[in-house]
């Protein structure tokens, strides 16, 4: 569950069309026509062009990743194909833009994978998050949730997920200081352990029927037919329906969308989990988060760790409200 612009050295600029080689370039507009202009769509946490290309045969919007350029990017566009080939099977009532084709091309020495989407109309939603655009998000989070996963292999179980880092923290020296280095209340000290065991307990708790994002923040949202859609499927699994709502929560927190306790809770999702088994997961998540901070920066990506820590810190702030 993993968008901010910055200034200085951790600027991150995607790829534009024109960027790419000519042979990526005439793989799509063998599939779109001719391209009259393309607006590069910026934010998120992926290196690659993301643009709407305004075609002969009307707009488009299509991502393409590097391998040269961030490898892990290429295989998120790679299971992303296969994922959205799954998902068209739920029909109109999946929340997304319609997935349209997928190719991969080897051009200049490097991997190119490219994916066409039906093109939103306009972008997700302003932040600071606005009261109006919040509940329609919140919707949406909730959409999700009541839908059933599809049964098939590439929709995986999210109970499958492993979540060690609270062991690697209390094991790793270095790791550890740099970790609690980041908790100014020094609360996180003595309670690595409990905390690890906690996330132990993620398979169970989090186990269920219900469609995941798994990925689902504001920057993974766009509007399109005058409603909120999510896009970028990935990491589409099934698993518990209040999944998508819990991992929301620390980004929302960031962008002024009110305490996570308070608006989980509130949230007819929310309020209808197993709340041992949300603390559960508000730990394995809190965990990834502070672990992956402290690591060196993906290529490409460099604003990616900064985000973590935060996304961190506010789940160690949730996690104190509910454990004392």
């Amino acid at each position: 569950m993993n968008t901010e612009g910055s200034e200085g050295p951790e600027v991150r600029r995607r790829l534009t069309w024109t960027q790419l080689p000519d042979g990526v370039r005439h793989l799509i507009t063998e599939r779109t026509g001719a391209v009259r202009s393309a607006t590069s769509q910026e934010g998120g946490y992926s290196p690659g062009m993301a643009s709407v290309l305004e075609t002969a045969s009307g707009r488009v919007f299509v991502k393409v990743a590097s391998a040269n350029q961030n490898a892990r990017s290429a295989e998120l566009h790679r299971k992303e194909a296969a994922v959205s080939e799954v998902l068209r099977d739920v029909g109109e009532e999946l929340p997304a833009p319609a997935f349209r084709w997928s190719v991969e091309v080897e051009s200049g020495g490097d991997t190119w994978v490219v994916l066409a989407f039906d093109a939103a109309d306009g972008p997700g939603p302003r932040i600071p998050w606005q009261a109006e655009e919040l509940g329609e998000a919140l919707e949406l989070v909730g959409a999700v949730g009541r839908l059933r996963a599809p049964d098939h292999p590439e929709i995986g179980p999210v109970r499958e997920l492993i979540f060690g880092e609270w062991h690697t923290v209390a094991a790793d020296g270095e790791v550890r200081r740099r970790v609690l280095a980041l908790d100014e209340s020094g609360w996180l000290g003595a309670r690595l352990d409990d905390l690890a065991a906690l996330a132990d307990q993620w398979p169970e708790a989090v186990d269920g029927t219900a469609l995941v994002h798994h990925d689902l923040r504001a920057d993974n949202m766009v509007r399109s037919g005058g409603r909120l859609l999510a896009v970028d499927w990935p990491y589409a699994s099934r698993g518990a329906p209040w999944l998508d709502l819990l991992g929301m929560m620390p980004s929302m927190a960031l962008e002024g969308g009110g305490d996570p306790e308070e608006v989980f809770t509130a949230h007819p999702v929310g309020a209808a989990a197993d709340q041992d088994a949300v603390t559960v997961a508000i730990a394995a998540l809190t965990g990834m988060f502070l672990e992956r901070s402290v690591q060196a920066p993906p290529p490409g990506i460099p604003h990616v760790r900064s985000f973590q820590r935060d996304q961190g810190l506010v789940g160690v702030r949730w996690l104190r409200s509910r454990l004392g």
